[in-house]
């Protein structure tokens, strides 16, 4: 944080302050002593300006000293004035009225000069302490911080490992069940629990790289995707695209934007593309006003829109339920309807806020 010039000078200031107190007054009567000599060597005993180069020397006390020194020095120099370059000469007196107003008013000045003096080093010294301690709170917060962050990057870490676990727990009772339906359910049940893993992996690396609550689209979606073929795609001729504008997400938001990606790329894979044919899945994300905009499209064979759900429908609830949860909707379109291939088209729209 940038200190003032004058913070810098006052707080040099410190060390005379603390002074003994019959040293801050000897030196203040060497001050006026010496703004007396400078008035005589610059104006002579002239009974003109008879207080102005007593000035200094009070300014130079009340910086130096306190503001005792300070009403010290503006006595002695109004003594001095007085005897010296007031006439008569030589007696310390105030002759009339125009004599007592330039006394009253440098004794207010200086009076004055002193008070702020003091009142500035007293502010500045509570500057000083309150820097400290923000500084001393900034330290602390920033260890504080840390430690949160790495107890947090350990339960996210340990979060993942069970849920990887659970979802191995899951395959390997899928592959000794003899019923396919509870094979079916528990392989479904494994996919969706790996997904969360990777979703919460891929957000936990995005949050060590910039330290922040927030995730950026384009880069959370790339990664996303990457995960989902090495996952999902596998061998199969399917290509898998994001094109997908920048924009700073919540982590509470991109969790179930990944889900319902993850969703809808699984249901694409599993119905688009029958017999192993080959194809290709877009995911986009984009601003449009006040909303943002997901979707997955592929140009597989389609379906009826308008009849029963392939396989249980679950996933399609699950993507409806996590469009519920942003906000938004889900709606779902034939891409080039009236061809053999007239692919799928799911549109999220949620707020953005």
């Amino acid at each position: 944080m940038p200190r003032l010039l004058s913070e810098r000078l006052f707080a040099r200031m410190a060390g005379t302050r603390a002074m003994p107190v019959p040293a801050r007054y000897v030196i203040t009567g060497l001050l006026v002593l010496a703004s007396f000599g400078l008035r005589v060597a610059v104006l002579g005993w002239a009974p003109a300006m008879p207080f102005l180069l007593f000035m200094p020397g009070i300014v130079t006390a009340g910086l130096l000293f306190d503001r005792g020194t300070g009403l010290f020095a503006t006595a002695a120099s109004a003594l001095l004035g007085i005897m010296y370059f007031l006439p008569p000469s030589g007696v310390l007196q105030v002759g009339g009225a125009a004599q007592a107003v330039e006394v009253i008013t440098f004794l207010s000045v200086g009076i004055f000069t002193a008070v702020v003096l003091e009142a500035l080093h007293r502010a500045i010294s509570r500057l000083a302490a309150e820097r400290a301690s923000l500084a001393e709170a900034n330290e602390r917060l920033r260890a504080t911080s840390s430690q949160v962050g790495t107890l947090l990057s350990e339960s996210v870490h340990r979060a993942r490992n069970d849920l990887q676990r659970m979802a191995a727990t899951l395959r390997l009772k899928a592959g000794m069940s003899q019923n396919s339906a509870v094979r079916d359910a528990l392989q479904e049940a494994s996919g969706r629990i790996a997904a969360l893993a990777r979703i919460n992996g891929r957000l936990d690396r995005h949050r060590e790289e910039d330290g922040r609550a927030e995730v950026e689209s384009r880069g959370f979606l790339q990664g996303l995707v990457a995960d989902l073929e090495d996952a999902a795609v596998d061998m199969r001729p399917v290509a898998l695209s994001v094109q997908a504008e920048s924009a700073m997400l919540p982590m509470s938001r991109a969790v179930p934007i990944g889900l319902i990606v993850n969703e809808l790329v699984g249901n694409a894979l599993k119905y688009a593309f029958p017999a192993e044919d080959s194809g290709s899945i877009a995911i986009g994300f984009r601003r449009d006003g006040a909303h943002f905009v997901l979707t997955v499209e592929d140009d597989g064979i389609g379906c009826d829109l308008g009849a029963p759900a392939q396989g249980s429908g679950l996933g399609t609830r699950i993507s409806r339920a996590l469009a519920g949860q942003l906000g938004g909707r889900i709606e779902a379109a034939s891409v080039t309807p009236g061809t053999d291939r007239h692919g799928l088209r799911w549109t999220v729209r949620f707020p953005r806020g």
